[in-house]
C-alpha cells in the first residue's frame, strides 16, 4: 500500500523538519557549550530530547500511511497517543532541567557567559528561529482536516520549537547587546524561564490527553451528551439502556451501546431501528465507530 499525495506531504514535512533539526542541533550544541549561555544550551537539550521522540513518530506515520500497522484492528490511535506522550515526557524533562540551572544563574552558582559567547548564541539563535518558521509553515501547510493525531502532535511540537527559538533570539539579543553583567545574567534566565512555562505547559497537555486516552477514559461529557440525545429521540424504538461505553483512539471515538427491544420486533425491524440509530449518532460525533448490541427485554 503506498501512501497518498496528502500523506507524502505530510511526512516530507516532518522529514523537512528532522533533516533541519539535526543539522542546526550540532551548531547549538557546541555554541552552549563553548558559549556558555544557559539559554542556548537549554534549547540544545530540548532540542535533542525532542528529536528522539520526532523521529519515532516519523516512523509511526510512514508505517501507517503504508498500512503496515493494519493488524491493530481499533485503530493505531493508542499507538500515535504513545508517540505523542513520548513527545510531551520529553519536553516536561527538558523544563526541569531549564528551571534548576536558571536558578543556579540568579544565585550565582553559575557563571554568567562572556560577551563574544552571547553574540554567537544571538546568531545561533536567528539562525534555529528562521528554520523553525519554515518547517512550522511547511507543517501547518501539509496538515489537512482529517490529518492524524500524530500529525497534530508534530505540529504542536513545532509550534512549541518556533515560539522558544524567537524567545531565544529575543533574550540572546538583549544579553549580547548589555554591557551589564547583571543584566545579561537576568535576560539569559529569564528567556530560559519564558521557555520553560511555555515547554511544561503544552507537555502537561500533551500527557493529560495522552495517557487518559490509553488507559481507555471515556470519551468525554460531549460525547456522552451526544448520545444521550440520540438515544431521546429515539426512545420509542427500544425499551431499555443496558450499557453505553465510549473511548478515544487517536481521533476516532469507539461508542458501544446494549439496548433491550420488544421480544415482538422482527430481527429485521431491530436492526432497522439500530441503523437509525447508528446513523444519527455519526451525524452527531465525528470519527465515530458505533457498536449496538441487541438484547432480548428481561423477564
Amino acid at each position: 500500500m503506498d501512501a497518498t499525495p496528502e500523506q507524502q506531504a505530510e511526512e516530507n514535512s516532518v522529514r523537512f523538519g528532522l533533516i533541519g533539526d539535526a543539522g542546526l542541533i550540532v551548531l547549538i550544541v557546541l555554541t552552549g557549550i563553548l558559549g556558555g549561555s544557559l539559554t542556548i544550551l537549554a534549547e540544545a537539550i530540548r532540542t535533542c530530547l525532542m528529536i528522539l521522540s520526532e523521529l519515532f513518530s516519523f516512523v509511526v506515520m510512514r508505517r501507517i500511511h503504508r498500512g503496515q500497522l493494519a493488524d491493530l484492528e481499533f485503530g493505531t490511535g493508542k499507538l500515535e497517543q504513545v508517540a505523542n506522550a513520548l513527545i510531551g515526557a520529553s519536553m516536561l524533562g527538558g523544563g526541569i532541567w531549564i528551571i534548576v540551572k536558571a536558578f543556579g544563574l540568579l544565585i550565582g552558582d553559575r557563571p554568567v557567559a562572556s560577551a563574544f559567547g552571547l553574540t554567537v548564541a544571538a546568531i545561533v539563535g536567528a539562525l534555529n528561529a528562521y528554520f523553525n518558521f519554515l518547517a512550522w509553515d511547511r507543517m501547518r501547510r501539509a496538515l489537512r482536516g482529517e490529518s492524524s493525531l500524530l500529525m497534530t502532535g508534530q505540529l504542536r511540537a513545532r509550534t512549541v520549537k518556533l515560539v522558544c527559538s524567537l524567545v531565544v533570539l529575543g533574550t540572546m539579543t538583549i544579553a549580547a547587546a548589555s554591557l551589564d553583567a547583571e543584566v545579561a545574567a537576568w535576560a539569559d534566565a529569564l528567556g530560559s524561564f519564558f521557555v520553560t512555562a511555555f515547554i511544561i505547559a503544552n507537555a502537561w497537555d500533551m500527557l493529560a490527553s495522552g495517557i487518559a486516552d490509553l488507559l481507555d477514559r471515556s470519551a468525554g461529557q460531549a460525547v456522552r451528551d451526544a448520545i444521550d440525545t440520540a438515544l431521546a429521540r429515539q426512545a420509542d424504538d427500544f425499551d431499555q439502556v443496558a450499557r453505553v461505553r465510549s473511548r478515544r483512539s487517536g481521533r476516532v471515538v469507539f461508542i458501544e451501546l446494549a439496548l433491550r427491544f420488544d421480544a415482538g420486533l422482527s430481527i429485521a425491524e431491530v436492526n432497522r431501528r439500530i441503523a437509525i440509530l447508528k446513523q444519527s449518532l455519526g451525524r452527531d460525533i465525528e470519527h465515530s465507530e458505533i457498536s449496538v448490541l441487541a438484547l432480548a427485554p428481561t423477564d
